[in-house]
């Protein structure tokens, strides 16, 4: 079985700022005693992670993503015009405007496109199959706050059901993923 991304991007970036979110209250709960530099790291990665997850559904866009360079810019095609949206949520999350988000969301998105291509050798469809596999790992490090199913137009990623995790959850994850398809 593949390792966590989440996990993985932590690993590669020397960052660990990321955190399970309660499907209650769709938050990590540890906000208010985060420092803000840290809740913006947490919140352009779940951005790029959701993004990639969202983006590589269709065989011509994880083609692009696997041919990529490392200047490219994803932000764009892959929020549209929602990304100015996007940056918005991120500082307001945060509460951290120092930052650059559309040059860290590409960076960060870059470090994922290495990842998924180490795991799958470069393989189109292994690529999309692993990111499929991996939807519940990334959906449950999803801030709510961010509303980042909304701007990719795919409501279901808000949904709080998938940031549960149990015996039955995890179950009806595993039939998600059997019954789902990754291109549209």
């Amino acid at each position: 079985m593949a390792e966590n991304i989440v996990k993985q991007l932590e690993q590669q970036l020397r960052e660990r700022p990321m955190k399970t979110m309660d499907p209650n209250t769709q938050a990590a709960g540890d906000e208010n005693i985060t420092a803000p530099k840290a809740l913006y790291h947490r919140a352009v990665m779940a951005a790029a992670l959701a993004g990639l997850l969202e983006f590589s559904r269709k065989d011509k866009h994880i083609e692009a993503l696997l041919a990529s360079q490392a200047d490219t810019d994803f932000a764009d095609q892959i929020f549209h015009q929602h990304f100015g949206e996007l940056e918005e949520k991120i500082r307001t999350y945060s509460g951290y405007s120092n930052g650059n988000p559309k040059a860290d969301f590409n960076f960060v998105l870059q470090q994922l496109i290495d990842i998924v291509g180490a795991q799958t050798a470069g393989d189109p469809k292994a690529a999309k199959d692993y990111l499929s596999n991996q939807r519940a790992n990334i959906l449950s490090f999803l801030p709510g706050e961010l509303q980042t199913g909304e701007l990719l137009d795919n409501g279901t990623m808000d949904d709080r059901t998938n940031k549960m995790h149990g015996p039955f959850s995890d179950f009806t994850h595993w039939i998600e993923q059997i019954f789902s398809t990754s291109d549209q």
